[in-house]
């Protein structure tokens, strides 16, 4: 998952062209016909920005679609390079007024794109198909801009505590508990024990846990203890609020008080996860993405808990959506392309193929819920009765890099948390007065 706009709802943008990787149907513009020898009929563009693996999954699902619909023809467009340079592409395309018929939304991106009119509104489609209540009221919410509903999720996702069994059972730790019954003493001690100094050189080697001190991760522990980024009604950032500043101080404390939380290093978005699969680090937050990865390790014994709490349980509800392009010369087959790929029958081939955790509840609720797996599942599922959407402005963009700054000075010990915390807030609420104020 990307740093800092993995899982938040607004995007920075650079706008660098970047190729992609097109299949199976040379190149044409988004809902061209097909061309001689193909048939008459309609060819619809398809653009997502997965790794070879969802990839040929999608080439599955479009294969599936096409038999269904032998009248359409669908070109996946698949960008690599990962999610931010793929959105810049696709802001690129839609600004340039060729744009796919049906694309893949970060969750980032999601509202700057709503709120510049490049979605197509979806609502009364999606009520005549009766999809309504197969999505939670909170899904259904972070898909909406202005009252309208513009996409849905493909799949979704919640961050969670994965633990290393084996480092637990060798300090005779109790694994963590699920429910109120764990709460931030608990995982503060919990990591006291795992934290030693297995070499004899005086450092510690093996870590209790790792703090990534950047954007949604750090979101759970602000709600878990009353905080927050910004105000129930989005006007003013509120970073420096007692709540949050406690919950920041915290996790500082972990690494600089407790010694307890190994370094993290923002520029290396994988340092953390890499040295949770290596073995160094006991408990890690992180969600279904990376299971793929950690069951390619060998013996590698981990499981899944509940995030610790403190007043309340808390954690972020991320979604990867689709949306079909608002200037699409056909909506409707681009709607029976959307609707398909939302379909109980792909999400339950993403969960078993690619452990994607479902967004529809009769697939979630179901299959995915109910089949025997070698990790605690039900932690996800059960996750979702307690998951927050991110904070999301339009302005975002303008103003995440005013938060991270501060954090980034936290981090490294060059600033207190209190300090930091409200310079991050006035220089937000300054920006957010000044554009606003146009």
């Amino acid at each position: 998952m990307s740093r800092w706009w993995l899982l938040l709802l607004l995007p920075l943008l650079v706008l660098t062209l970047y190729g992609c990787t097109r299949v199976e149907q040379p190149t044409q513009p988004p809902g061209a016909a097909a061309g001689p020898g193909q048939g008459a009929g309609t060819k619809l563009v398809l653009f997502t920005y997965t790794p070879p693996d969802e990839e040929a999954v999608n080439l599955e699902l479009i294969k599936k679609f096409e038999q269904s619909h032998p009248k359409i023809t669908v070109e996946l467009q698949n960008a690599p390079g990962g999610s931010q340079q793929a959105m810049t592409k696709l802001q690129t395309m839609i600004s340039g007024q060729a744009g796919p018929d049906v694309m893949a939304i970060h969750g980032a991106f999601f509202i700057p794109m709503a709120a510049k009119g490049a979605l197509l509104d979806i609502g009364d489609r999606v009520k005549q198909a009766g999809d309504e209540q197969d999505f939670s009221p909170a899904i259904l919410d972070i898909c909406r801009y202005e009252g309208k509903l513009y996409s849905l999720p493909r799949y979704t996702s919640v961050y969670s505590l994965f633990y290393n069994k084996t480092l637990f059972d060798e300090a005779k730790v109790p694994y963590p508990a699920s429910g109120k019954s764990w709460t931030w003493d608990d995982y503060l001690k919990s990591a006291k024990a795992l934290t030693k100094d297995t070499s004899g050189d005086g450092k510690p080697d093996q870590w209790g846990c790792v703090i990534d001190f950047w954007g949604a991760r750090m979101y759970p522990w602000l709600w878990q203890n009353g905080g927050a980024l910004m105000s129930e009604d989005r006007s003013q950032c509120v970073l420096d609020s007692p709540a949050a500043t406690e919950a920041v101080q915290f996790l500082y404390d972990l690494r600089y008080k407790h010694k307890v939380a190994a370094s993290s290093d923002n520029a290396e978005q994988n340092a953390a996860l890499n040295a949770f699969v290596q073995g160094h680090i006991a408990m890690y937050m992180t969600g279904p993405w990376d299971i793929q990865l950690l069951r390619q390790t060998k013996n590698l014994q981990w499981d899944v808990a509940p995030l610790p709490r403190k007043q309340a349980p808390a954690t972020l509800l991320g979604t990867e959506n689709y949306g079909i392009w608002s200037g699409t010369k056909h909506p409707d087959e681009a709607w029976e392309l959307f609707h398909y790929l939302l379909s109980a029958e792909a999400q339950t081939m993403m969960a078993d193929r690619l452990e994607k955790m479902p967004s529809r509840l009769s697939v979630l609720n179901g299959a995915y819920a109910q089949t025997e797996t070698d990790y605690n599942r039900k932690v996800f599922v059960d996750a979702l009765s307690y998951a927050r959407q991110a904070e999301n402005i339009p302005e975002w963009s303008q103003v995440k890099d005013l938060i991270q700054n501060q954090l980034d000075l936290i981090w490294v010990g060059k600033t207190t948390v209190q300090a930091g915390l409200k310079k991050a807030a006035a220089d937000v609420n300054a920006m957010l007065q000044k554009l606003r104020g146009k």
